[in-house]
Order: C-alpha cells, then structure tokens, then sequence
C-alpha cells in the first residue's frame, strides 16, 4: 500500500501545478459561459435563447467541447513524456510489483483527477446555468457534456498508449487508431445523439485503459 502512495505522490508532484491550471481555465470557462448566456437574454427575449438550446442543440459552451478532450491529453503528456525521456518507467517497472499493478496505479490516478475536475465542473456549470436557464436545458446540457468528457478521459488513456509505445512506427499506428476512436464522440453535439451511445462511450474508455498495457509490456521488453 505504502508503494501506491509513493507513486500517487510522485504523480501529484509532476502535474499538480497542471491540475491547478485546468481547474482555473474550466471555471473561467464556466463564467465565461453564463456571462454569455445573461448577455444573450439580455440582447434578445429569453423564449429566443431557450429555444435555441432546447430545440436547435445549441451548446451552452461550446468551448467545453476543445478544453475538455485537450486537458485529458496534456495530462497524459505532462505525466507520461517525463516517464519516457528521462527514462523513469523503467525503474518504475523494476519496482517490488507487478508491471500491470504499477501501471494501473498511475492509469488510475490521471483517471481519477481529470474525472474530479469534470465532476466539479458539471455541478459548478449546472448551478450557475441553472440560476438562468430552465432545469430542461441543464439536463441537455449535462448530456451534451457526457460525450465530451468521455473523450477527455479516453483521450487521456490514448495518449498515454502512445507515449509509453517505445516503436515510433508503432506510435502513427497509435495515433490513428486513438483519433478514429475519439472521432466518435464528435460525431454531432446535440444532446440526445448520445443517449443511446452508452455501450459504446464505455468501450472506447474502456479501451484507453487497456491498450496501454500493450505497450509497457513492448516497453519492458526492450523493443526498438
């Protein structure tokens, strides 16, 4: 147990200053939304503005759809890219456990942070959106948000396959399977695309967390 607590905290001292900056970005992000949307009732009647979200799709913060699937990836840069160029995962992976225990404990907790901050978010944007807009449009709101975030966290998985991947013709392949995968999840951004999506969201996350396994047993193996 100590052993996991030491890798939680060596994780934490390498993105804690990452994790303090998207936290700022999706509130101000969320600020920024219900800022826009005052001014939009403001400027036209608010039966306009609901309509437009209620029966047009219109996203309550469209922003939410770059900065959510961007921060998952830059966690994963910001954990990972050390790992790999200044050679820790090796001595990581000769630690008194199992390569798949380790690997996990260090999956996990990029998981575990970018799902706290997504978390945080929702709640934070459904109460200031909800102080303004009728509870139907938060809840499309917060349907809107579940394709974004899955990708945040997949994307999140993905790029740690492929910066722990030591082949770089191995990398390309990577790339391109992670972004036909995530392009699923921007296939439209009306709320209720998704709604019967559930299945395969959770396969493409699911996903993210196994194929990095692959390539730390690629990794460990010596292969160029």
């Amino acid at each position: 147990m100590n052993l996991f607590k030491a890798l939680s905290y060596k994780e934490w001292m390498k993105t804690r200053k990452f994790i303090l900056v998207t936290f700022v970005l999706l509130a101000a992000v969320a600020v920024y939304s219900y800022i826009d949307i005052t001014y939009a009732i403001r400027m036209e009647e608010a039966v306009n503005v609901w309509y437009g979200f209620i029966f047009q799709g219109v996203s309550v913060s469209s922003l939410m759809m770059y900065l959510i699937p961007l921060s998952g990836i830059s966690m994963a840069i910001i954990q990972f890219v050390p790992e790999m160029t200044n050679k820790r995962l090796k001595l990581t992976l000769h630690l008194p456990a199992g390569e798949t225990r380790l690997v996990s404990a260090m999956l996990l907790y990029g998981y575990g942070v970018l799902f706290a901050l997504y978390f945080a978010c929702v709640i934070f944007m459904s109460v200031i959106i909800g102080m303004i807009l009728p509870s139907e449009v938060v809840g499309m709101m917060v349907l809107q948000f579940l394709p974004w975030i899955t990708a945040g966290l997949a994307g999140y998985g993905f790029t740690a396959w492929i910066c722990v991947e030591p082949s770089w013709k191995q990398r390309i392949f990577n790339m391109l399977i992670s972004v036909g995968l995530l392009s699923v999840l921007f296939v439209s951004i009306y709320p209720e695309t998704y709604s019967d999506f559930g299945w395969g969201m959770l396969l493409v996350l699911v996903s993210s967390f196994v194929f990095p396994f692959y390539s730390c047993v690629r990794f460990k193996q010596g292969i160029q």
